[in-house]
């Protein structure tokens, strides 16, 4: 009867005996109903607090900002209304302008208007399939056609050539070629390689600078070039075409 009424240890003694008591596992055990016990009971009374506290909230404010500035607060959504479209009111001028549309008879015949003449007119006027006008009919003047010109080419069947031969051409740049005083002053010399093209008319056009020396012998080597007199054009199989043609103009200083 004596072992009857002695204390059965608990679970946690029975594991920690004799071990350390004071380690930190004991006392986390001993305390472990106590502590999950006091957590639900928090638990519940703060989801209790907070589903009381969301019940009675108060709808939220609801704010419209207008464009114009004005801003409109409503505690509760507003419920859409329908406006009936007022009914569009005569408008008095039309009114008095439909009401002036009779027409006024009068005595004066100065206005009289024509009338359109039928089909029958106009076929009495028609005789053997001409018609009885007197006036002309003068054609507008149409823009003259120009030929469009092919792109020249580097060598023909009959190339270009200057009346009296290479020595006339020769002969013609150096009588009309002027040396630039500022260049001869500082001794600058050489020769200017140019390139032009000889229309199927034999005029010059496309003036152009492969090897230059100074700005002011290449100018006076272009002017030289633009007062050419018209080639003998070009021809392919007898056709007259425009041609490159190239040319060098030297520029020499004479010593005395």
């Amino acid at each position: 009867m004596k072992r009857k009424n002695e204390k059965v240890p608990e679970f946690d003694e029975i594991i920690f005996e004799n071990r350390n008591k004071n380690y930190g596992a004991y006392d986390l055990r001993k305390r472990n109903k106590t502590t999950t016990c006091f957590s639900i009971l928090f638990a519940s009374t703060l989801s209790a607090i907070l589903f009381t506290a969301l019940s009675v909230t108060p709808p939220k404010e609801i704010i419209i900002v207008r464009p114009n500035g004005g801003v409109y607060h409503f505690s509760k959504p507003v419920d859409q209304v329908t406006v009936a479209k007022p009914e569009p009111k005569p408008n008095d001028a039309i009114v008095n302008a439909a009401r002036n549309l009779r027409p006024v008879v009068t005595d004066d015949t100065s206005a009289v208007t024509h009338s359109i003449p039928i089909t029958d007119d106009l076929n009495n006027t028609v005789q053997n399939r001409n018609v009885n006008d007197t006036g002309t009919f003068t054609p507008a003047a149409s823009d003259p056609v120009i030929p469009i010109e092919p792109e020249p080419v580097i060598t023909v069947q009959e190339m270009p050539e200057f009346p009296g031969g290479t020595p006339a051409l020769m002969k013609f740049v150096s009588d009309n070629l002027k040396y630039p005083e500022e260049a001869s002053s500082i001794g600058i010399q050489g020769k200017v390689i140019l390139k032009f093209v000889v229309r199927s008319d034999g005029s010059v056009d496309r003036i152009e600078i492969i090897r230059g020396i100074d700005p002011a012998l290449d100018n006076e080597a272009v002017r030289v070039v633009k007062t050419l007199p018209k080639f003998k054009p070009g021809r392919q199989a007898g056709i007259a075409v425009p041609v490159w043609f190239m040319l060098p103009v030297t520029f020499r200083i004479e010593t005395r």
